[in-house]
């Protein structure tokens, strides 16, 4: 089914993000099957006559249905949930546990589209907001690495996994001292780390089983086409470019996709790997279960420790503890 009104062009939302105090701005369909026919009809209308009733849509906690918008209006949905968000990360008195929660669901839908649904890469604009959001829910410092462990998607996806990997970024940032620019950036590196994936086939990317060599050297292209994708859309500065092209790479040597070695990888990069690796094995996949933080600190250590900046290991390894 190739309509306008087909699946392909409609995508889920999280009704719940949205602020039910604010003028509703795109429209909101439901799905009805009718005979062997799938179709989307309105559901909320951003009509301004209809003011009153969408906002008492929006207050309403009972959604038993899954509502959609029209993919034209991604952009909208994305930035209205955002400042939605924002409203509620500074004046809730609600803990910073629950605030990411809210704001790891928001980070999780706006890369799931963009991964998941070959949404335009204008999507990702997205993200350096949601990267303020998560700066806000971090400076209190009350999360730290133990808590976004009880947050984070524990399922390895793409798109999680890129989330997962933003945080542990930030918060390692944040511990060692960095300053908030370079947090901020660091965040949003992790975050982007892995974009260039989305120019690999979906079949190799959501293979349920271990990658064959063939398929792991068209995987290992992810890393150029993501600096392509970033350089491409003009917005971003060379240390986040730079994570998303060299987070692959080696301390000792014998990375890629330009076989850097020790210092020669750029700082944000090196720090990026460490995450990389840390969440891949603390989370499960269909072939392998999730370690255990000792676990995968150990194997971190012992068996891939070459791999690493030796000194960000170290520090890395410290700071991991639930006091952390």
């Amino acid at each position: 089914m190739s309509s306008e009104n087909s699946s392909e062009h409609f995508h889920p939302i999280d009704i719940k993000i949205l602020d039910s105090k604010s003028d509703l701005v795109f429209n909101i369909f439901n799905r009805v099957q009718d005979a062997n026919e799938e179709r989307f009809v309105l559901y909320a209308s951003k009509d301004p006559r209809y003011r009153d009733k969408v906002r008492e849509l929006l207050a309403s906690s009972d959604f038993m249905e899954e509502l959609f918008i029209h993919e034209d209006d991604l952009t909208l949905y994305f930035e209205q949930a955002t400042n939605s968000l924002r409203d509620f990360v500074v004046n809730s008195s609600a803990t910073p546990e629950k605030k990411m929660e809210k704001v790891y669901d928001l980070s999780r839908d706006i890369t799931h589209q963009f991964f998941e649904a070959n949404s335009s890469p204008e999507i990702l604009r997205g993200s350096d907001q949601v990267v303020e959001l998560m700066e806000k829910c971090l400076e209190s410092n009350e999360l730290g690495f133990h808590g976004l462990t009880k947050i984070i998607e524990k399922d390895y996806y793409t798109y999680t996994h890129s989330i997962n990997v933003g945080l542990y970024c930030m918060t390692f940032a944040l511990k060692i001292g960095m300053p908030a620019d370079e947090v901020h950036e660091l965040g949003l590196g992790g975050m982007l780390h892995d974009v260039g994936k989305s120019k690999i086939p979906l079949e190799i990317i959501n293979k349920k089983g271990p990658l064959s060599e063939e398929e792991f050297e068209v995987i290992k292209n992810h890393t150029e086409s993501g600096e392509k994708v970033l350089k491409g859309m003009g917005c971003y500065g060379d240390k986040v470019i730079q994570m998303v092209g060299q987070h692959h790479e080696k301390y000792a040597g014998k990375g890629y996709h330009r076989g850097l070695v020790g210092n020669d990888i750029a700082l944000f990069a090196r720090i990026c790997k460490l995450t990389d690796v840390y969440d891949a094995l603390t989370t499960r996949r269909s072939y392998k279960k999730a370690l255990k933080t000792i676990e995968a600190l150990t194997i971190m250590k012992t068996k891939m420790g070459q791999d690493f900046d030796p000194k960000l290991l170290n520090a890395f390894i410290r700071l991991m503890g639930p006091k952390a």
